[in-house]
């Protein structure tokens, strides 16, 4: 975690692009809950484009708020597939298993706005994907 003034960051690394989306998630539940579940009964499927890297790790991160938040669904597992469809267009595809929400039970820890692009970074290093991320809390 990273400390930053009325933000939350992570760091993260894997040794895929869709590994490296799968940790943005994981991370985003450790944010908002303290016990996050690990499976649940409901599934729902996502699918986003962007014209890079960066702004569909944005849109991912903020689609997963919307469906904590707005939806009530917590994404407790995701299978997904990153990839560009076009040198212009790079895109996501998710099926989420996930539970309702129940903020008791999984130790809300607060209300997160959004992803933001203030010191957004997502690279390829030494054979693997980083990404640097900073959550609006």
């Amino acid at each position: 975690m990273l400390d930053h003034t009325a933000d939350v960051g992570f760091e993260l690394s894997a040794p895929t692009l869709g590994g490296l989306f799968e940790e943005a998630r994981r991370a985003l539940l450790l944010v908002a809950f303290e016990r996050p579940p690990e499976d649940g009964p409901e599934e729902r499927e996502v699918r986003l484009s962007a014209p890079d890297r960066e702004t569909l790790l944005v849109r991912w991160l903020n689609e997963l708020v919307y469906l904590v938040q707005d939806a009530g669904f917590v994404p407790a597992r995701a299978g997904l597939e990153v990839g560009e469809t076009s040198a212009e267009e790079h895109a996501l595809e998710a099926r989420l298993a996930g539970a309702p929400l129940l903020l008791e039970e999984y130790g809300w820890q607060g209300e997160i706005k959004s992803a933001t692009f203030h010191g957004l970074e997502v690279r390829l290093e030494d054979g693997g994907w980083r990404a640097r991320v900073i959550l609006d809390v």
